[in-house]
């Protein structure tokens, strides 16, 4: 059971590629995410966990260059990593609603943005996950 887990956020820095917690997925729980913070990445406008639509310039060309090509820039992806490998990134964003099919392992996180370029990215998310699987 991951209880004493569940009050303390995990920090999620803009400048890093990928942020592996020590929260483990487990099958059939269900999962809440609560999630704070605000980032930028080299100059742009700060923005929350759902990320920069349209931040315009060169990136307007590299979008399919993303971690997961369909969300906006800088939201914050999740993933597990496990047994059976890693799951493909989603997006979490804000974390609203429940999540239930998580494969077991590992969280996760990241902010979507292109392979190498993490580097000029500033500001933190902080998630909390709650097991809302005994009535949550």
């Amino acid at each position: 059971m991951n209880i004493p887990l569940q009050n303390r956020p995990i920090e999620v820095p803009a400048d890093q590629s990928c942020v592996t917690s020590e929260f483990e997925i487990e099958a059939g729980h269900r999962y809440r995410f609560q999630v704070e913070g605000l980032w930028i990445d080299a100059k742009d406008p700060l923005t929350g966990p759902e990320g920069l639509p349209h931040p315009g310039g060169i990136r307007e060309r590299l979008g399919g260059a993303k971690r997961l090509p369909e969300a906006a820039w800088m939201a914050l992806l999740v993933r597990t990593k496990g047994p059976a490998g890693k799951s493909p990134w989603r997006l979490l964003g804000r974390g609203d609603g429940v999540w239930s099919d998580l494969p077991p392992g590992r969280l996760q996180f990241c902010a979507n943005d292109v392979l190498g370029f993490y580097w000029n990215n500033s500001g933190k998310m902080e998630v909390r996950v709650v097991d809302v699987t005994q009535g949550g």
